[in-house]
């Protein structure tokens, strides 16, 4: 189950988040620059309107992703050094970022903790009514993208911390969801709505 929420939905399972940020980024990742002496990787574009998707599994997290509004702030607007103007934002399309399962992450029902969490976070932004999402990663990930659907274009290309990344785009096409859903033998909704995810952003039903 994929758990949808702000961050003062659930400040308990956010400390989890934290840890299991630094755990995998900083300590596994060896994403040295956001080393902090609490071991909680936490920064600035977690804000009160930052979407936390959390993968649960007997009460371990197995998997995280983070889903930051780009009427606001985000990683690709303010690293990504594309001339002005040439970056897509706006209400409907989101920054998908900090996404990794646990490793040696257990398969749920047969089914790899990846695919659960890379479908869960599609189906909660076409259930937030995303329309494109933006993201700045390893070129191998775009690749990965493009095999998983998305019509990924490569806005730029920039170094960071000595890593080459790509500021990459995509739609969200029609069907997609489903075409996931089918692929890995999911049925039914991922999603686990937080409190005010219920009742504000992220609608159920």
């Amino acid at each position: 189950m994929l758990s949808i929420l702000y961050e003062d939905d659930d400040p308990l399972l956010m400390e989890k988040v934290w840890a299991f940020r630094h755990k995998r980024f900083v300590e596994q990742m060896e994403w040295n620059e956001l080393r902090r002496p609490d071991r909680r990787e936490k920064d600035t574009y977690d804000r009160s309107d930052v979407v936390h998707a959390v993968l649960m599994h007997r009460e371990e997290m197995i998997g995280y992703s983070r889903l930051l509004p780009t009427t606001a702030p985000h990683f690709a607007r303010d690293y990504g050094r594309l001339p002005s103007g040439a970056l897509p934002c706006g209400p409907d399309i989101f920054e998908w970022s900090r996404c990794a399962t646990a490793v040696n992450a257990p398969s749920v029902n047969g089914i790899a903790a990846s695919d659960l969490l890379m479908t869960g976070v599609l189906e909660c932004l076409v259930r937030i009514g995303a329309k494109a999402i933006l993201f700045l990663t390893y070129p191998p990930l775009v690749m990965m993208m493009r095999q998983r659907g998305y019509p990924v274009q490569v806005l730029g290309e920039v170094t960071l911390q000595g890593h080459r990344v790509q500021v990459a785009y995509s739609i969200i096409p029609e069907g997609l969801l489903s075409r996931h859903q089918k692929d890995y033998g999911i049925r039914g909704s991922l999603l686990f709505l937080g409190t005010r995810s219920r009742g504000g952003l992220v609608q159920s039903g």
